[in-house]
């Protein structure tokens, strides 16, 4: 389970914090911009949906997907959400 909380520090830190204007990923969100978003979301747009898709990839190269991939998934996308609200609230709370 320790790697559902790795993929999700990652899927935030890369949709939200690396992904922005003169970040390390900012010419990645760039080009992919012109993509419909469908495919922009789990890409690179939204930090749930991309959490979600780099688990279900990590349980199927490694160990098949099943009801037992159901926790590290959620876990997964748990984390991205809690990481991507918190964010959230200490922004809104710098810029009052």
């Amino acid at each position: 389970m320790q790697t559902a909380l790795y993929i999700s520090i990652w899927a935030y830190l890369f949709t939200g914090p690396l992904s922005e204007p003169g970040q390390v990923f900012w010419l990645v969100k760039g080009l992919l911009a012109r993509v419909p978003m469908w495919l922009f979301m789990p890409l690179v747009g939204c930090a749930k949906c991309h959490a979600g898709w780099v688990a279900i990839g990590y349980q199927t190269l490694h160990g098949g997907l099943g009801w037992h991939s159901v926790p590290f998934i959620l876990i997964a996308i748990s984390g991205a959400y809690a990481l991507q609200t918190w964010h959230l609230i200490v922004d809104k709370w710098l810029h009052k």
